[in-house]
């Protein structure tokens, strides 16, 4: 059998629970549904760290923060890893990236003798000292970039409507539609629709599908919308599509602080200002404005992405690809009253939309399995029948047995294939996250597991647990009881077990090999 292509969409900053098929009664996302009805929708989908650089970091390379190296904003990802697209190429599939990809730094330090270095930095396309992408990066061999959300986007399509006349100021607050109403990072944007950067990547993705078509190759596509993340502005017709006044308030209770870790008053006061964000003083009126300005985003990416599945669907390549569409992380939105993200665990940041559609298998599928981004390489891998990086090692013939006692962990994911098959199937048990902020010093370590999220915040006695099941908004902080001492000490154990057990022997060292 012919290898299936592979067609990942993802977008920035989007909640599990903002899609309609997700059971969410405004948001319209006709074209997600369309690919729900198609595959499976995986509700219990995790970030293993819920900031841009790492998540995305732990997508291509199907390690953990910790093991990759890329464990905050403003750094760089390794070149001597394997990485997802990489292992494909060398496996003869023809890789592309299109849009957002975020494995470098946007602000890196100033070194203009050699922007080729630094691909993804703003400062070097603005200026013009870049003008064209690397063609090599990743295990990518194209890529048509876009960089950075809303008024500070740049790259070859931001070149283009500049080349055109197209104003600046059209992506920001000084050029929109209406007077911003002061709603933190929220306006109605300026810029028609079809000049918005979704146009631009639904259009070079498109393009990518009939060029790899006419190739004769498998491709590996990564379609990546920098969309619904901040600034919330989207164009109309979005802009105007959600009333405010029908969006619920987020989830927050009256006297949580009393439960939760001393710092988050501090942040909600405007004290503490993680990444230099202010939770202080959002109105309710605001919350929902900000929420009915993110689904005006939600919607309008959704309809880039029914683009791209039309075109897929024309082409005659939907039977034989694999779709998969997924987040980097969420967003808080207002739930306990906290802006965007940070060193937040709530699941709101950490539980992430995921849909994945595979030739042959029946469509509208529901999975609880836990799952999460590092899992995503070896399911990949798996449905292109592509061994992992070092999955031969513990085949080969030494002096000594590998893995005699424990089975060897040559990365910490798994496969979900077998899942797409039997939705009641598991494939783990619990989930690792991993979240440094070096603004606030937060080195938080959690595990979500079937039932619970324990979060630990080493080198203070400060913690969050919450059940899940009987609290699924997490509204009652369970850390300092008493009566849950004994829970919290087992889950605990539990993290190190899983962290330890996560552990990967790849890559190998070279004396090993």
């Amino acid at each position: 059998m012919d290898r299936p292509n592979v067609l990942i969409v993802c977008v920035d900053e989007m909640r599990a629970d903002h899609m309609a098929c997700a059971g969410n009664p405004i948001v319209q996302t006709p074209n997600l549904d369309r690919l729900a009805a198609r595959g499976t929708h995986f509700p219990r989908a995790y970030c293993n760290n819920p900031i841009c650089m790492p998540a995305r970091a732990t997508m291509f390379t199907g390690l953990l923060p910790r093991d990759h190296g890329l464990r905050i904003n403003g750094q760089a990802l390794r070149t001597d890893l394997p990485t997802l697209p990489g292992v494909l190429a060398e496996a003869g599939y023809r890789t592309h990236s299109v849009g957002k990809l975020h494995l470098t730094p946007w602000c890196p330090a100033p070194d203009p003798d050699h922007p080729e270095r630094h691909p993804e930095s703003l400062d070097h396309w603005l200026s013009g000292r870049l003008t064209e992408f690397p063609q090599s990066y990743y295990g990518f061999q194209g890529v048509d970039f876009v960089g950075g959300h809303v008024s500070f986007s740049y790259g070859p399509w931001w070149n283009e409507l500049q080349a055109a006349g197209v104003s600046r100021d059209l992506l920001t607050p000084k050029g929109a539609l209406e007077p911003p109403s002061g709603a933190p990072s929220t306006w109605k944007l300026g810029l028609p629709e079809e000049q918005h950067y979704n146009r631009w990547i639904a259009d070079a993705t498109i393009r990518q599908l009939a060029e790899s078509r006419d190739s004769g190759q498998p491709f590996f596509t990564w379609c990546s919308f920098p969309d619904p993340h901040v600034p919330c502005a989207p164009p109309a017709p979005y802009c105007h599509m959600y009333d405010p006044a029908d969006i619920p308030l987020p989830a927050w209770r009256d006297g949580e602080l009393t439960d939760l870790p001393p710092f988050y008053r501090r942040v909600l006061n405007g004290e503490l200002r993680p990444n230099g964000v202010n939770s202080a003083g959002v109105t309710d009126d605001q919350w929902r404005e900000i929420i009915a300005m993110t689904y005006g985003m939600i919607t309008h990416v959704d309809t880039e992405i029914g683009r791209v599945l039309d075109a897929l669907e024309a082409n005659g390549q939907i039977d034989n690809t694999v779709l998969v569409f997924v987040s980097d992380h969420g967003d808080m939105m207002g739930d306990h009253r906290l802006l965007w993200k940070s060193f937040y665990t709530f699941r709101g940041c950490v539980n992430v939309p995921l849909i994945v559609a595979a030739p042959g298998q029946a469509g509208g599928a529901v999975s609880q399995s836990l799952v999460s981004h590092v899992d995503l390489m070896p399911t990949i891998l798996d449905l292109c029948g592509v061994p992992m990086p070092g999955a031969d090692w513990t085949e080969q013939k030494t002096t000594y047995s590998r893995g005699a006692v424990v089975p060897l962990n040559t990365y910490p994911g798994h496969s979900y294939r077998a899942i797409l098959a039997d939705p009641a199937t598991r494939v783990r048990d619990d989930v690792v996250i991993e979240n440094d902020d070096p603004t606030c010093g937060f080195r938080v370590r959690s595990i979500v597991t079937e039932t619970h999220r324990l979060s630990v915040y080493p080198g203070t006695p400060d913690g969050e647990l919450f059940d899940l099941q009987a609290d699924p908004d997490e509204l009652h902080n369970l850390w300092y009881q008493p009566a849950h001492a004994p829970l919290r000490h087992a889950l605990t154990a539990r993290l190190l077990d899983a962290y330890a057990r996560e552990t990967p022997l790849y890559p190998i060292p070279p004396g090993n090999a």
